[in-house]
């Protein structure tokens, strides 16, 4: 049963991130949801789990995109663990340290990212990579985080209401 729910969630992850992301655009930077799963999974399963689910839907996020297997899901698998020990070790639960764990959480993705793809294939200019393309997106993956975990702590304390 819990693999039936996990796959479900995935499929409709995908469609999702193909379907919604064209309307949560803000100043034509969209949020990688995929990103903000692979952050959500790995807070509370340690740093083994949180690596393995980064892992896991950075290959998937690779497969759906053009871009080369692998890529992100480097940059995820590093996140995953990161906040899978963090979550060992802190209290995250409020909103705003969820948000700014989000940011960096994009931050050291997408440095991850550029570093991969400037020592094995695409050589890119770091400055105005991270500063046109990186930061944008972790603020943008970020605030609507920050959007859909409220409006999921809402609906938690409807439905114990």
């Amino acid at each position: 049963m819990r693999a039936l729910l996990i796959l479900a969630s995935l499929l409709g992850l995908i469609a999702l991130q193909m379907k919604l992301l064209p309307y949560l655009e803000i100043a034509g930077v969209k949020p990688d949801l995929f990103l903000f799963a692979a952050c959500s999974l790995s807070q509370k399963g340690g740093p083994t789990r949180g690596a393995l689910w980064g892992f896991a839907l950075g290959l998937l996020e690779d497969g759906l995109s053009l871009s080369p297997l692998g890529m992100r899901a480097l940059g995820f698998a590093l996140v995953g663990y990161l906040l899978g020990v963090a979550g060992r070790d802190l209290f995250l639960e409020a909103l705003p340290f969820q948000v700014l764990l989000l940011f960096l959480a994009g931050i050291v993705s997408g440095a991850v990212t550029l570093i991969s793809l400037n020592f094995f294939l695409i050589p890119r200019p770091v400055a105005p990579t991270i500063f046109r393309l990186l930061l944008p997106e972790s603020i943008v993956t970020a605030l609507w985080g920050g959007v859909l975990l409220l409006i999921w702590r809402r609906l938690k304390a409807f439905k114990a209401a």
